[in-house]
């Protein structure tokens, strides 16, 4: 159960421990966020509260940290013999494992026992829509599928460099949110106004609008795969660069790259609806919608730089916190059982706290979870045996 997508690379050289580090910055700031908002009180939402202005910014930063690093990692890995063929390759047989992984255990950590229970008892209407939510685990399923699938089709051109192939796929992606969002946007209003809601793709089942934009898309992958392919792209660069990764002036170059992306991304797009309205290629501004969201993947690059240098400086032992990377899934899965009840229905949210505590309470709360989770990954190995061994006796696993 333990996560097989970080592991060392066989080579003379050492290991790109910024890497790791940034996966496992990226599940504990999940962690502290998920609990700390989960229980946080809603009279504390106040941009007024420098605290939690500064605690919303960083939150705002995980998901777009979590899926960068996934792509990062996975493309490293990948291409790190470009010789062997596309079929041949070792991760792409991996990819497609892990992909296949994270959408079964997506559905099945939103299914609800008590709710299923109690409508088979009461006889009440029984539905499923609840379950075709889009979540995290899907939407990074989709975009590693979609990374393998770029791959492929950059082993079947055999045309120039592979982290082209994922810049451009990733700024599409980004571009085609830009769109949908402003559809969302447009929908929301006709919502308001007493209009049913406008789902796309549509008349698609709900299982499919949800991937898009459903009434359970949480984490859409159109809204999250850019940041998995630019990731992928990353990840190629540093495989190429490799040599270079090292050198201070790279991991400065990183972080100057992240602030330009950052700082003057709004004003490119502002140019960009500027000029689509000049053409009539667009009624109205709509790429600018998306400029959050690309300033966010600067600030992520931004802090990959840091860890470059980091790397570079600081002798970062292979112990228990570069762990807590190579384990996210096992913990993300977990995590979701606890604070939000998944599959068997009885979490810490709504049922001990629910928006409703205190700043210093919530802050405790989300420190004893990120202890109670570097304590699992301490003993990650016997857990793993235990869960191995039920498995087995389940017939769902060959013997250990």
């Amino acid at each position: 159960m333990s996560e097989d997508i970080v592991e060392t690379v066989k080579s003379s050289k050492p290991r790109l421990k910024f890497i790791d580090m940034a996966r496992s910055l990226a599940i504990l700031l999940m962690i502290e966020g998920h609990f700390t908002g989960a229980a946080l009180g809603s009279e504390y939402r106040n941009y007024e509260y420098s605290l939690f202005k500064v605690w919303h910014v960083v939150h705002g930063l995980t998901s777009p940290l979590f899926f960068t690093v996934t792509g990062i990692i996975f493309v490293y890995l990948l291409t790190a013999d470009n010789k062997v063929s596309f079929r041949g390759n070792i991760r792409v047989k991996k990819g497609r494992k892990r992909v296949f992984q994270l959408l079964f255990w997506g559905y099945v950590i939103q299914f609800n026992l008590w709710v299923f229970g109690k409508d088979i008892y009461y006889g009440t209407g029984f539905h499923m829509n609840w379950f075709y939510a889009f979540h995290v685990l899907q939407s990074i399923g989709i975009g590693l599928a979609i990374v393998i699938l770029i791959y492929g089709f950059y082993k079947l051109l055999n045309f120039g460099k592979i982290h082209w192939y994922y810049l451009i796929a990733g700024l599409i992606m980004f571009a085609f949110y830009a769109v949908m969002k402003d559809h969302i946007l447009l929908d929301k209003k006709l919502i308001e106004a007493g209009a049913d809601p406008n789902y796309w793709p549509i008349n698609a089942p709900a299982f499919i609008q949800n991937m898009f934009y459903g009434k359970f898309s949480d984490f859409s992958f159109v809204r999250m795969s850019g940041y998995t392919i630019l990731g992928g792209m990353i990840g190629a660069i540093i495989r190429n660069q490799e040599h270079r990764v090292r050198e201070w002036w790279f991991g400065i170059l990183v972080i100057i790259i992240g602030l330009l992306i950052s700082i003057f991304i709004r004003d490119v797009f502002i140019w960009i609806d500027c000029f689509t309205e000049w053409i009539g290629l667009t009624e109205r501004g709509v790429y600018e919608l998306n400029a959050t969201s690309i300033s966010r993947f600067g600030q992520v690059v931004v802090l990959i730089g840091l860890l470059i240098l980091v790397d570079k400086y600081v002798k970062v032992k292979s112990g228990l916190f570069l762990k807590i990377g190579q384990n996210t899934f096992p913990i993300y899965v977990v995590h979701v059982m606890i604070l939000y009840g998944g599959i068997f229905g009885f979490g810490l949210k709504p049922n001990v706290f629910d928006r409703d505590l205190s700043p210093i309470l919530a802050v405790t709360i989300a420190t004893t979870a990120i202890a109670f989770f570097i304590l699992m990954v301490a003993y990650i190995e016997p857990l793993q045996k235990l869960y191995n061994g039920i498995l087995y006796r389940l017939r769902l696993k060959k013997r250990p």
